[in-house]
C-alpha cells in the first residue's frame, strides 16, 4: 500500500521515479550500469546534478540513446502496472510526483513520459 505521499521538490521527485526504476530493475533483474544510473540523475536545472561532460560520451559508447530510453521506459511503465494493480492510490503518487517534477528541465521526464505520461494526465487534459 503506497502511503500518502507528498513530493515536494523537484529532487525528491526524481528520486522518486529513480526508486520505482531501480526496483523495477531488480524484480526483473535487469543490470543498470552506473553510467545508466548516474544518467537518470541528470537535469539541466537541479542543483544537485552533478555535471560530467564525459557521462554521456561513456553511456552512448554502452548503449543507443533510444535503447537505453526504451530499457528505462520500459521499467517504469511495468513499475506502475505493478503498484496501481495492487494500490489503487499509487497512481495519485505518481502523478504528485510527475507534476511536481516537471517544474523543471530533467532527462528522466523524457523516460516518464514515454512509459506513462498519458495514464498521469488528468482526463480533462488533452495535451
Amino acid at each position: 500500500m503506497t502511503r500518502a505521499l507528498m513530493v515536494e521538490t523537484q529532487s525528491d521527485a526524481r528520486r522518486f521515479f529513480i526508486d520505482k526504476i531501480v526496483h523495477q530493475a531488480a524484480v526483473d533483474s535487469v543490470t543498470l550500469s552506473d553510467d545508466e544510473r548516474q544518467m537518470l540523475r541528470w537535469s539541466e536545472s537541479a542543483p544537485d546534478s552533478v555535471a560530467d561532460s564525459e557521462l554521456a560520451q561513456r553511456l552512448a559508447a554502452a548503449i543507443s540513446d533510444s535503447d537505453y530510453e526504451s530499457k528505462i521506459a520500459g521499467l517504469l511503465s511495468r513499475s506502475f502496472s505493478r503498484e496501481v494493480t495492487s494500490d489503487r492510490q499509487a497512481k495519485d503518487a505518481w502523478r504528485q510526483a510527475w507534476s511536481v517534477l516537471k517544474r523543471g528541465d530533467h532527462y528522466i521526464l523524457i523516460m516518464i513520459d514515454q512509459a506513462v505520461g498519458r495514464r498521469l494526465k488528468p482526463r480533462w487534459q488533452f495535451w
